[in-house]
């Protein structure tokens, strides 16, 4: 069995629909871990969204349940632009391995997000001077690789290099190859770490692709955006004149523990004429005081009150920590992973309820787009 530890729970899901790929049965957790057979097994921390001490903490106290479970590997999963407490966990988890070295590899180059000469890059711009630059929790001022993660003993090295004994190394990738030559060189005393690229790359190294057919919608759906991305931001207003899109109101945001009817009774009347409905934040009417953990609060209470309230077969949402949030809402921890719509895009099953994650940084699928528009 294959462990998986997530600092997020989009980044599980991403790992849990490369698995599907190769016809690998997937469980995805959050907050407790157990054996269920199956052959990946992924655990979300949310340690993103938590203070640094917290988030150790929980990172510690699921690593342990992971080890116990005795898995064949435990792949650290972390923001591919290294967004979180990145060194501070992974060299957590070496100790508690008792592990020689640390092969980190953010990198997604079949995305466009690169290293280059100690550098990280998406879409061809240095990642200081992208969307990452105005993250809410952790912004990005430097592209610089080692100013990011904090720690300058890190040593990057370039494409082909050779592992010391010991030592956190971060692994250069502008190509997929190069992704692909460095999980070759991982043995039993190197932790391995990184984005969805290097997990693929692993996989590749035992298993074959299977073909999986595109999953299906069932109506009535619920889109709910957690992010502050600016292309979603933009899909959402650009689908306001349809009217499906429906933003927390100013007492939601203030008062999130307060039943707010009138917002409540607004979206089971879209829900009831569209059968499909967009839950927003309008990021310009944000009360003064009000902080990122206010919002996905605000967010799951509301989301809870509709699928309450309303007959839904799919929830679609956008931002990891948004949907970490909602679930703990809606008290699950458990899920079936059945399919992957593209990259990092996954859908999941608890009970009669499809719920799809997406990462905010993330392009939507197509289906998602037509079906707005």
């Amino acid at each position: 069995m294959i462990a998986v530890i997530a600092d997020d729970f989009t980044g599980a899901a991403e790992l849990a629909g490369i698995s599907l790929r190769y016809g690998l049965k997937v469980s995805l957790f959050t907050r407790e871990v157990k054996d269920t057979g199956a052959d990946v097994l992924i655990v979300s921390t949310d340690s993103r969204s938590m203070n640094q001490e917290e988030a150790l903490q929980e990172t510690r106290r699921l690593l342990e349940q992971l080890i116990a479970l005795n898995p064949s590997m435990i792949y650290k999963k972390t923001d591919s632009v290294m967004r979180g407490y990145v060194t501070e966990e992974l060299k957590l988890q070496q100790a508690l391995q008792g592990l020689r070295k640390i092969l980190y590899l953010p990198a997604n180059p079949s995305l466009g997000r690169i290293i280059k000469n100690g550098e990280y890059f998406v879409g061809g711009k240095p990642i200081a001077e992208t969307d990452f630059a105005n993250d809410p929790e952790f912004p990005v001022s430097s592209s610089s690789v080692k100013a990011i993660l904090k720690d300058p003993e890190v040593s990057v090295l370039s494409a082909g290099s050779t592992l010391d004994a010991e030592g956190f190394f971060v692994a250069a990738a502008e190509q997929t190859d190069q992704v692909e030559q460095w999980a070759a060189v991982l043995d039993e005393q190197t932790l391995a770490a990184g984005a969805g690229d290097f997990f693929t790359a692993i996989l590749l190294q035992q298993f074959q692709a299977v073909d999986k057919p595109d999953p299906e919608l069932s109506l009535p759906i619920v889109y709910v955006c957690g992010t502050a991305y600016a292309e979603a931001v933009r899909f959402v207003k650009k689908a306001v004149p349809d009217g499906w899109v429906e933003y927390l109101s100013q007492h939601s945001l203030l008062h999130p523990d307060r039943l707010d009817q009138e917002l409540v009774d607004l979206c089971k009347y879209r829900l009831q004429t569209h059968s499909k409905l967009i839950l927003a934040i309008d990021g310009e009417a944000i009360p003064e005081g009000i902080n990122a953990q206010d919002l996905r609060a605000s967010m799951a209470k509301v989301t809870q009150w509709i699928l309450r309230r309303n007959i839904i077969h799919e929830l679609f949402i956008e931002g990891g920590s948004t949907a970490t949030a909602i679930l703990e809402e809606l008290k699950i921890s458990e899920l079936e992973p059945v399919n992957e719509w593209q990259r990092g895009v996954v859908r999941m099953k608890y009970g009669n309820l499809y719920i799809t994650v997406k990462p905010g940084s993330y392009a939507l699928p197509e289906q998602i787009k037509q079906l707005f528009s």
